[in-house]
């Protein structure tokens, strides 16, 4: 059975992307604990960091260094959180590696950790997004992709 990451990369469902290559996509989080927060993903569908190639790996880091510089040129973000829960025993809900990307922001504590908690809540009770947060993530994807492009 293909994970919702496998069924992205493969165009059966919608994602708003950042980054494409050989090894791996990036790709806006549908429920973001932050604004700009993104997905790197390797292509790969393994579900632990240990079963991909130690070169995937490094990719996957400089990759998301990339998303990070872009957030803080394009959206304004001060720094980055970088999550990966490795295996079903560190909670990770889909079976396929994922770093998250998750900028932040001046003054902006309570907030994202008010995100975060919603986040972890849409991991038990799975929520569709609105139009209207889905073309938010559309113009967010817009304006990393131009300054990952310009970087």
């Amino acid at each position: 059975m293909m994970t919702v990451f496998a069924r992205i990369i493969a165009g059966e469902l919608p994602a708003h992307f950042v980054h494409m290559d050989d090894l791996c996509v990036a790709f806006m989080d549908i429920n973001p604990m932050s604004p700009g927060h993104v997905l790197v993903v390797p292509r790969l569908a393994v579900a632990t960091l240990d079963e991909l190639d130690a070169a995937t790996r490094a990719h996957l880091m400089e990759v998301a260094v990339r998303v990070g510089r872009a957030q803080r040129q394009a959206l304004g973000s001060q720094a980055q959180h970088l999550l990966v829960n490795d295996g079903k025993g560190a909670s990770q809900t889909v079976p396929h590696v994922h770093l998250h990307v998750i900028p932040r922001y001046p003054r902006d504590a309570i907030r994202t950790m008010a995100h975060i908690l919603w986040h972890v809540t849409t991991l038990a009770i799975p929520r569709r997004p609105s139009v209207q947060k889905m073309l938010a993530l559309g113009e967010q994807a817009g304006r990393l992709r131009e300054a990952m492009t310009a970087a």
